[in-house]
């Protein structure tokens, strides 16, 4: 991304790099929901799939957690993948419904750098400052060894579908801009480039970040007067929390563990003020 500024390990806990196992290179991004399931976008995975047809995911990729720099660690916590599952209304060839679930086969470790953050159950106000972080370049062609060393974060506006139809019709992508999408805006400020995939969008409120949405498609990279869209994952609640489900009676955490990771995600409250409008 361009204008991005770095990231401090202990700030987004939640970010997650897949990672490809055979050379070890970031292939895009995910945010942790709970010990065994991470989410991200799903037409990264379905190109990924296309692009190596005769090997399983699990074959291909695994996830690394708690780390902000681009090149692994010796000490990194890696986990394999056991599956995924797509939204059932995804479709590739328009972008829509695009969001995936990753299991793990082994649990994830909580620990300081390592946490699961909070789904927002509800919508966000119009002119919410949000948070995107990624690893990604801050051109629009670039290879590997021209994304960021470290993590990236860039802070924006959430917009109306309406006002981000209106900035894109220039371009004529004003119909590329769904009902389950979500739109910020940095108004010349930063902007999203090659790499940047899968990587999770935040609104923090007191304190605490909340997950509004993943990252899924850059209508013209690298321009900051261009909007950015996520796919909208309040659309997605009900599908999200079933299909992550976990029996804890299983996992042995602990009274306390446990205790820290539903306030976590229950963490689902949204003010209503009679003159707030929020994105819907």
């Amino acid at each position: 991304m361009a204008s991005g500024v770095d990231v401090e390990q202990s700030e987004v806990p939640y970010q997650v790099s897949f990672r490809f196992i055979d050379p070890d290179r970031h292939l895009g991004s995910g945010a942790i929901l709970n010990v065994r399931y991470v989410i991200t976008q799903a037409s990264f995975i379905w190109k990924l799939m296309r692009t190596y047809p005769d090997q399983p995911l699990s074959a291909l990729a695994r996830i690394r957690l708690g780390q902000v720099e681009l090149l692994s660690k010796a000490d990194d916590q890696l986990r394999s993948i056991y599956g995924y599952t797509f939204h059932p209304a995804f479709d590739f060839e328009v972008a829509r419904n695009d969001v995936a679930l990753v299991r793990t086969l082994e649990y994830i470790e909580f620990n300081r750098f390592v946490q699961p953050v909070a789904l927002r159950k509800g919508p966000i106000p119009e002119g919410s400052v949000v948070q995107y972080t990624d690893w990604g370049a801050e051109k629009n062609t670039a290879a590997q060894n021209e994304y960021k060393d470290k993590l990236q974060k860039l802070e924006a506006r959430a917009i109306s579908n309406e006002q981000c139809k209106e900035l894109l019709n220039p371009w004529d992508l004003q119909d590329l801009v769904y009902d389950t999408r979500v739109c910020i805006y940095t108004n010349g400020t930063g902007s999203i480039c090659t790499g940047n995939v899968g990587g999770p969008l935040v609104i923090v409120e007191e304190g605490q970040p909340q997950l509004v949405g993943v990252m899924s498609y850059v209508y013209r990279a690298c321009n900051a007067y261009v909007p950015g869209g996520f796919e909208r994952l309040w659309n997605h609640y009900e599908w999200i929390t079933k299909t992550s489900t976990i029996d804890y009676s299983f996992l042995g955490l602990g009274f306390i563990k446990f205790e820290l990771y539903t306030n976590r995600r229950d963490r689902h409250l949204i003010r209503v003020d009679s003159d707030l409008k929020t994105l819907a």
